[in-house]
């Protein structure tokens, strides 16, 4: 369990339910208007998306309840209604919230017009102090919006997961840490150890201390250790914002138990990409409705000219590669990848390893239903 003391985050009162009205209460996709965190000492008040099962079908609640699920968006995206009906259409009563205050009008929150404005409150504001940062902000939100979620009558206590998409990922990665309450996690490309990824360029502005204490305050590295739910990591082996090399250090953050892997070969990244895969309601539900888990490679071994990769999967998996790179010279998004088909038996997956050698690889498997899944990252 983390220790409280050492985080910039009051857990006692971000999980209470805050305050909140319905700014339209009769929509297929609510308006919800909630109380947020204080900025620089001043209230503040967040828009979100809800929407349910019932709601979604008969435009009121019916008495039944649903898994829950929180979902954060990424870089500038304000709120998308279309995101929780999607998660109300697979089974969850679903909220996202507006975490950049897009929406948000003088007197709601801080109120960012420009790039620069943006990259400033995720980066240069941390001369303010760590809880001026967006990351600090957007993870109070998150969690705030969890216990408005757990309020509702129709949501199942103990069946409440969270999920977003790169910026929204890199939060998922501190909020399934910090806030035990979420029995699932799901983050899409954002990872850990942000000095280490692309967006490393943006810390040319901050002082060494003011680097030092983005990374120990902000940075998930510091929280994902302390999460106690199976965490299900996405990210494509080109992305263009996430290099695969720390999103790889970030999953091993967990144990093993826990640590569910998807690299998807040439995944793009946006938000139709990121909430558009298949496994993340698989994954859920596997451990919220008790429907058939993920596969999942539990065991590689490394022999002189094969790759053998121990697996688990209750359905028959069709298809196996083993995707590798030799190339060091370009960043992530422009890396050269190859691949090699992997022979599947009821014994193993076993890949030749390729005759020019590798520096780094990974097996990509699907399984009869289509759902893929992949080993963890091979650095050789």
């Amino acid at each position: 369990m983390i220790k409280v003391n050492d985080l910039i985050w009051d857990l006692d009162l971000l999980q209470q339910t805050p305050e909140f009205t319905y700014l339209d209460s009769t929509s297929r996709v609510r308006q919800i208007l909630f109380k947020g965190p204080d900025h620089k000492d001043k209230s503040t008040q967040v828009f979100a998306y809800y929407s349910n099962p019932d709601i979604l079908k008969t435009g009121k609640n019916q008495g039944n309840t649903f898994p829950g699920v929180v979902l954060i968006s990424g870089g500038d995206q304000s709120a998308m209604s279309e995101w929780v009906e999607r998660w109300a259409h697979e089974g969850y009563a679903a909220i996202t919230c507006d975490y950049g205050n897009t929406k948000l009008q003088l007197g709601r929150g801080p109120v960012l017009n420009t790039l620069e404005e943006r990259l400033a409150i995720i980066y240069d504001s941390i001369a303010q102090g760590p809880k001026v940062v967006r990351g600090y902000r957007t993870a109070g939100i998150a969690i705030l919006a969890h216990s408005l979620l757990l309020s509702f009558p129709e949501v199942e206590n103990n069946k409440t997961a969270v999920t977003g998409i790169s910026w929204g990922g890199f939060q998922t990665c501190i909020v399934s840490g910090i806030d035990n309450r979420f029995k699932a996690a799901a983050p899409v490309y954002g990872c850990a150890f942000h000095d280490e990824i692309i967006f490393k360029k943006y810390f040319k502005n901050l002082t060494k201390e003011e680097k030092s204490l983005w990374m120990s305050k902000i940075d998930p590295k510091n929280y994902l250790p302390f999460s106690q739910c199976p965490t299900l990591f996405i990210n494509g082996n080109k992305d263009g914002c996430f290099d695969i090399v720390p999103f790889d250090k970030t999953t091993k953050l967990i144990p093993e138990k826990n640590r569910f892997v998807r690299i998807t070969p040439n995944m793009g990244h946006d938000h139709p990409v990121g909430w558009r895969p298949r496994e993340i309601a698989a994954f859920f539900n596997s451990i919220f409705k008790g429907s058939i888990p993920l596969a999942k490679i539990t065991g590689i071994e490394k022999w002189d000219s094969v790759i053998k990769f121990d697996y688990d999967s209750k359905v028959t998996l069709k298809n196996a590669n083993f995707y590798y790179t030799n190339d060091t010279l370009n960043i992530n998004a422009n890396r050269t990848w190859n691949s090699i088909p992997a022979k599947i038996s009821g014994g193993g997956i076993v890949s030749p390893i390729p005759q020019e050698g590798y520096v780094m690889g990974f097996l990509y498997v699907t399984d009869v239903m289509d759902l893929g899944v992949s080993s963890e990252l091979i650095i050789n």
